[in-house]
């Protein structure tokens, strides 16, 4: 399945870091995992969303201290 990850700004824009293709296992272990790590940054996931029109898997993330939204 297609994953595209979108971080939110402070401001509330969104901005397109990575569209990649995920496997089961990786899929299943959005379960268990509250962070991610792309590119060396650090983002909390705080919602994802099915887009069927596209077949995607969107995934809405904020950078780890920043005034986007997440808690740290």
């Amino acid at each position: 399945m297609t994953i595209t990850l979108f971080e939110k700004l402070a401001d509330g824009q969104l901005l397109k870091i990575s569209e990649r293709t995920w496997d089961e296992k990786l899929m299943q272990a959005l379960d268990a995992a509250n962070y991610v790590l792309i590119g060396g940054k650090e983002y909390e996931m705080i919602e994802g969303r099915l887009n069927l029109d596209l077949n995607v898997f969107e995934l809405l993330l904020v950078a780890v201290g920043s005034d986007g939204g997440g808690n740290k």
